[in-house]
Formats: structure tokens, C-alpha cells, sequence
């Protein structure tokens, strides 16, 4: 009996060992999943000019609180893209417009359209403004939080609007992976969400 209590407390000194050091290990860069939503040709054989405006009043991702658990985040995004049901593959490390912009192509490539990003004559523009794009740490939740404008631009001056902003909450548990996961969910949500055929439809194309 005593030797199963012995190795018991030394299993749990053990474990707390491991998720301390987790939790004060550095991390260069979260890892976020990105899943694309069921492909489509609804805007086969279109294009489009994307262009990304960062317009974040706080550039800083971490909340204090967050920085603190996650010491040594470069500002730097591992990022991983799947299928509707498949499995992810790592594209690269991105900060975040960067990331973003690769996120939105991909995007926009899942409903068959051809993405520019320079300027061509006859070419509509998707805009896309980012406002917001934050980890926090709120007592035991991660808290992601994302806000964004898309605008599509004609030749003439015709414009469609969509704005979307949304949060993710996870509880905090060992090491740093719901950090990775929340903020994963809410990319995927958010970018997911964009109507880009209703865009199409409200400039007439």
C-alpha cells in the first residue's frame, strides 16, 4: 500500500514538473489551423484583386496577461491549412497580415476564383480591413478575438460591404495548445463567414 502511495505522489510531482516547464516554455510563434469550408465553383472562371489594409488601433496581440503565459512570442504565426476533411499541411510562418492574406486567398480560391494582387483593368477589388486581431487572457479562458471589413470594389465606383467580428473561448489547461486551438477557431469561423458571392451579387457581377 505504501509503494502505491509512494509512486502516486511521484507520478503527480511528475506531472506538475512537466506542466510547469510547459507553461514557462518559450514560444516563438502560435500554430494555427486553418480549415476551408466545402469547395464551390459558384465564381468559377471570376477574378479578383485582394488587398489587405491593416487598420488595428492596437497592434499588439498578446494581452499582458497572455504575454506572460506565452513568453517569447515573436509576433509570429506557424500556419496550417486543410481541406474541408482533410488533413492540414504547414504552408509557412506569417505575422499576421501576411498570414491573412494567405488565409483569404486560399479562401477565395476554394470558390473558383483567379487571385490578383495587383492592379488590372476591369479586375473588381476585395478589400479587406483588418480591425482587430487579439489573444487575451481572461482568469482561466483564452480569449480570441477577431474583427474585419471586406469590401469589394467595381470600376465606376460600386462598393458591397460585410463586417464580421466574433470572439473563441477556451479554457486554459496545461501548456499552451487551447492558446493555439482558440485562435484557430475563430480564423476559420470568421474568414468562413465572408458571403464573398453575395459581395459579387451586390456589384453586379
Amino acid at each position: 500500500m505504501r509503494r502505491i502511495r509512494k509512486d502516486f505522489f511521484k507520478n503527480l510531482v511528475f506531472l506538475f514538473v512537466v506542466g510547469f516547464m510547459a507553461s514557462c516554455t518559450s514560444i516563438p510563434e502560435l500554430q494555427i489551423d486553418y480549415r476551408l469550408p466545402p469547395r464551390s465553383d459558384r465564381l468559377r472562371d471570376k477574378k479578383v484583386i485582394l488587398k489587405i489594409v491593416d487598420a488595428r488601433k492596437n497592434k499588439e496581440i498578446l494581452s499582458p496577461g497572455a504575454r506572460k503565459k506565452l513568453a517569447g512570442f515573436s509576433g509570429n504565426f506557424s500556419l496550417s491549412v486543410a481541406g474541408y476533411k482533410g488533413k492540414g499541411v504547414t504552408i509557412g510562418i506569417f505575422q499576421v497580415t501576411d498570414m491573412m492574406r494567405e488565409v483569404l486567398k486560399r479562401r477565395l480560391e476554394n470558390l473558383g476564383l483567379t487571385v490578383l494582387f495587383n492592379k488590372s483593368q476591369g479586375v473588381p477589388q476585395l478589400l479587406f480591413v483588418l480591425k482587430e486581431f487579439s489573444l487575451d487572457l481572461e482568469g482561466e479562458r483564452w480569449v480570441a478575438k477577431i474583427n474585419y471589413e471586406a469590401k469589394l470594389l467595381r470600376d465606376g465606383g460600386f462598393m458591397a460591404i460585410q463586417e464580421l467580428n466574433g470572439q473563441a473561448e477556451r479554457f486554459e489547461l496545461v501548456g499552451r495548445e487551447e492558446a493555439d486551438v482558440v485562435v484557430g477557431e475563430i480564423l476559420t469561423d470568421l474568414v468562413n463567414r465572408l458571403d464573398v458571392a453575395r459581395l459579387f451579387q451586390n456589384v453586379g457581377l
